[in-house]
Order: C-alpha cells, then sequence, then structure tokens
C-alpha cells in the first residue's frame, strides 16, 4: 500500500455489488433521518398551532433558499474535483479541493448569515407574515454551520465513503429532536422549535469536519499549492445559480402561497409536502452514490461504463421510491389525519405532488449526468426556463385554487424540467436512463394499490393511527411480493439475495 492509499480512502468501484452497498448505507442513513424527522414533525404539529407552523415554515424556507449561495455551488463541485482527484490517485489535490470548498463557505455562508439577520424584517413584509420576523433572525444564525457541513460532508461523498454523510441526517434530527423537546418543556413554543434547529446545525457542522479528517488524515494539513478556488469556482458558480432556481421551482408555491394565502394553508401544505420526503430521498441517497462514479468515470473516458450505471441507478430509484410514491397518493388522506384533522385539507395537494415527484424520479439522476460531466450551464438554462414557469404558474393558480394550485404548478414544472433534461442526455451523450424492468415495477405498484383500495373502504375506522399504518403496511407488502415475483430480474435480484443472505448471517448466525 503506498503513500497514497494510506493518506485517504476511497471506494469508487463502478460494479453492481459496490453500488448497492453505498445506495443501501445512504438509504438505511436516509430512513432513520426519516423516521426521526416524523417524529420532530409529529412534536412540531402538536405542541403548537397550525399557524405558528406557517410562520416556523417561512423561516425554514428563507434558510433553504440562503443555503444555495451560501454553499455556492460547492457541494456539487467538491464531489466533482474530489472525486477526478481521488479517481487517479492525486492526493494532494483530493486535499486542495476539499481546503478551498471548506474555506471559502465559511467566508461566504457568514457575511450572508448576518445580511439576513439585519433584512429579516424586511424578509417577513415581503411575504406579508410580520411575526415571522424573530423566527428568521434566529434560524439564520446557523447558515453557516449548515453550509460548511454540507460541504465538508459532499467532499466526504466524492471519496465515495457514504457511511458518515448518511447518518449525519439522523444525527442533525435527533439533535434538533433533543434540544426542541427541552426548548418547548422551557416554554420557549415555536422560537424553542427554531432555536433547537440552530444549535443542530452547529453539532452537525463540528462533527462533519471531524470526520473529514478521518477519511483523509491530512485534510487540515495546509496544500496552498493545491488550493483550486478558480476552477471550483469557474465549475460551482453556474450551480449556485442553478441551485437557486431549481429552489425557486421547489419552493416558489410555498412563498407565494405564503404570500396570497394564510399562514394555516401554508402549514397544511407545509406538512403535505413533508410527507413527500421520505420517497424523494430515494433518489436524494442513490444519487449521493452515483455523483462521485459520473465524475470518475468521466476522468478515465469510460462513457460505456457511465450508460451502464445511469440504466442501473435509474431503476433502481424507480423501484424503490414507487411503493412510497403510491402509499401517498392512495393514503393521502390518513396519513395527514395522523398530525389532525385539519391537515386533512390537503390530501388532493399531496397526491398532485406525489404524482410530479415520481415522474422527476422515474427520469432518473439525468441533471447529475450534465452537471458531473462539466456541463453546469445546460442545467442553468433548464433551471431558468422552468423557474420562470413556476413563478408564473403560481401566480396564476394559487389566488383561485390555493394549495392545490401551488401543487398543480409545482408538479408541472418538475416534469417539464425533466422531460428537457431527457432529450439533452440523448442529445449529448447518447444515452438512455431507462429499461424494460421499470414497466415491470409500475405494474408492481399499481397492483399494490388496487389490493390496498378496498382496506380505506372498510367503514368504523377507530380514532387514531389504524387506518394510515394498516393500508400503508399492505401497500409496502403486496409491492414487495409483487415485484419479488415479477419486476426484480439480474443483477438486482442477485444483489438482494446476496444482500438477504449477509443478513441472515449477522442476525441469525447462519448463511
Amino acid at each position: 500500500m503506498n503513500a497514497t492509499r494510506r493518506a485517504m480512502r476511497t471506494d469508487l468501484d463502478e460494479g453492481a455489488g459496490a453500488m448497492a452497498r453505498g445506495a443501501a448505507t445512504n438509504l438505511g442513513g436516509a430512513f432513520l433521518t426519516n423516521v426521526l424527522s416524523f417524529v420532530l414533525l409529529l412534536v412540531t404539529t402538536h405542541v403548537v398551532a397550525v399557524g405558528s407552523v406557517g410562520l416556523l415554515t417561512v423561516a425554514t424556507t428563507v434558510i433553504t433558499l440562503a443555503l444555495v449561495p451560501a454553499v455556492l455551488g460547492l457541494d456539487t463541485g467538491s464531489v466533482r474535483f474530489v472525486a477526478r482527484a481521488a479517481a487517479l490517485d492525486d492526493e494532494r489535490a483530493a486535499r486542495g479541493a476539499c481546503q478551498s470548498a471548506v474555506g471559502i463557505v465559511a467566508v461566504v455562508s457568514t457575511l450572508l448569515a448576518i445580511a439576513l439577520f439585519a433584512s429579516s424584517d424586511w424578509i417577513a413584509q415581503l411575504v406579508h407574515k410580520p411575526a415571522a420576523v424573530s423566527l428568521i433572525q434566529v434560524s439564520v444564525l446557523g447558515l453557516p454551520g449548515l453550509a460548511i457541513s454540507r460541504v465538508a460532508l459532499a467532499a466526504s461523498q466524492g471519496f465515495g465513503i457514504m457511511a458518515y454523510a448518511a447518518w449525519f441526517g439522523a444525527l442533525k434530527v435527533a439533535s434538533n429532536l433533543v434540544f426542541a423537546v427541552m426548548f418547548v418543556a422551557a416554554g420557549l413554543g415555536v422560537h424553542g422549535l427554531a432555536i433547537a434547529a440552530t444549535v443542530a446545525a452547529w453539532v452537525v457542522c463540528v462533527a462533519s469536519l471531524v470526520v473529514l479528517v478521518r477519511i483523509h488524515p491530512l485534510a487540515a494539513r495546509p496544500a496552498p499549492d493545491a488550493w483550486q478556488a478558480g476552477p471550483m469556482l469557474r465549475f460551482s458558480l453556474p450551480q449556485t445559480l442553478s441551485g437557486m432556481l431549481f429552489f425557486t421551482i421547489l419552493w416558489t408555491d410555498t412563498l407565494l402561497l405564503a404570500r396570497y394565502g394564510t399562514a394555516k394553508e401554508v402549514g397544511i401544505y407545509a406538512v403535505a409536502g413533508r410527507l413527500l420526503v421520505p420517497a424523494i430521498v430515494v433518489s436524494t441517497a442513490i444519487g449521493q452514490m452515483f455523483a462521485p462514479r459520473i465524475a470518475a468515470a468521466d476522468a478515465r473516458g469510460a462513457h460505456d461504463n457511465l450508460a451502464r450505471m445511469l440504466k442501473r441507478v435509474t431503476y433502481w430509484n424507480t423501484a424503490v421510491s414507487l411503493p412510497l410514491f403510491a402509499m401517498l397518493a392512495v393514503v393521502a388522506a390518513p396519513l395527514l389525519r395522523l398530525f389532525g384533522p385539519r391537515y386533512t385539507a390537503g390530501a388532493t395537494a399531496l397526491v398532485i405532488l406525489a404524482v410530479g415527484q415520481l415522474l422527476n424520479t422515474a427520469a432518473g439522476p439525468l441533471g447529475q449526468v450534465i452537471n458531473m460531466s462539466g456541463r453546469p450551464y445546460v442545467n442553468l438554462a433548464n433551471n431558468t426556463l422552468v423557474a420562470a414557469l413556476n413563478v408564473v404558474g403560481c401566480m396564476v393558480l394559487i389566488p383561485r385554487f390555493g394549495i392545490t394550485g401551488a401543487a398543480c404548478s409545482t408538479s408541472g414544472a418538475l416534469t417539464l424540467v425533466n422531460a428537457i433534461k431527457l432529450v439533452e442526455v440523448r442529445f449529448f451523450f447518447d444515452m438512455s436512463p431507462f429499461r424494460a424492468d421499470s414497466i415491470r415495477a409500475f405494474a408492481a405498484a399499481a397492483l399494490a394499490a388496487a389490493v390496498t383500495v378496498p382496506v380505506l373502504l372498510l367503514p368504523h375506522w377507530p380514532p387514531g393511527p389504524a387506518e394510515a399504518l394498516v393500508a400503508c403496511a399492505v401497500l409496502l407488502l403486496a409491492y414487495s411480493q409483487f415485484a419479488l415475483w415479477f419486476a426484480l430480474r439480474g443483477e438486482e435480484r442477485e444483489t438482494v439475495q446476496h444482500g438477504w443472505s449477509m443478513m441472515r448471517a449477522k442476525v441469525w448466525g447462519r448463511a
């Protein structure tokens, strides 16, 4: 083992087994994160009023949008530059990329947090929610911690190491939950929830820097001759604009709903949108595994391998997320009822959002392929067009149809941007993300939904979570069985069987 290998750990294998291992690690972390997030959401909706949930949503939306310019696209840039250096065994270049990204983001995010704190009153007035001023001020204090941890964890993924970043979402939410309970019990109400999120952001920030040093023990040793600020910014700055526009697509509905609607409507819509997260993180988790491999394959010129990985990852996205989206569409009202009867008003919006996000997931990680191959301006053009259309759509539909109009506009925008990316990937790379297996996965989901509908039609469900829990369990179990019968083929079936055998060996002590 040479000095380079001792200095940094990497895992950029392009085989199905290695990719499945990385994806499974990310999915495991995402699953735990979402279980904890669900608990946190239940705590939030049961300890503060719906209107306060809406005000807190305004503050968190501001932070989510601010995170894009705070990071400057260097989360994506660090994955690409670290992965390319690691693929070529260039330890010093990988170290320089890590240091450049973390250093720039630390400075920029701090300055932006100061600016947002000073302009919090103007922001609250802009969305006609002056009561949100203090919540925005508390929330922006955590912005630098969120930005630094995001880039540090992205750099760790650039080495192909998924384990640490996969579990950090759970660490953040667990910290948030603990502090939230403490501060709410102390009588701080909704402000206690905002303070808890800020403290959790800094806990994760410190831990992420420790992890980066564990992956690359020399990461903290200055390497000024290897700093790549210029090239990284040239690649990453278009990502900033593209990311801001993409988040405009995602958050325009919430912000314009805050402007044209009531705080209660924002709260209901926020809870409906939050239920989408477990399904969305499937593609996010698998994409995080795929991103450094795109950059590594591009650095080596292995485009045939890239095409094969794209089809594999797209099928995994579809097959794993389909039952979750089907659950949201079929069991929408019972799931929303868990948070209180007033939240069922968002059922139609939830179904529409689920369909839009399903199409977004089924299209595969096309944007990642475009970005990681060095074409950030293409995504920028895509998102510029779609963001403009989404703003217009929300301004037309929200005043007339409320939260349902917001959902229609966002789902339509997501569908359009993925149709454009599909054409572009075919043009630039002569690749298609689809395999015939995806049709069988959709058939399995349709059959599982058909099995679940009669459960929901049973009369006299008792008050509480029974209806939602039983219906979701039936759908997930039915989909799993149908998928095993006819949706899983080839390497996917072998990978599942191998994983099941390993789990049995660890849990029950047998092969």
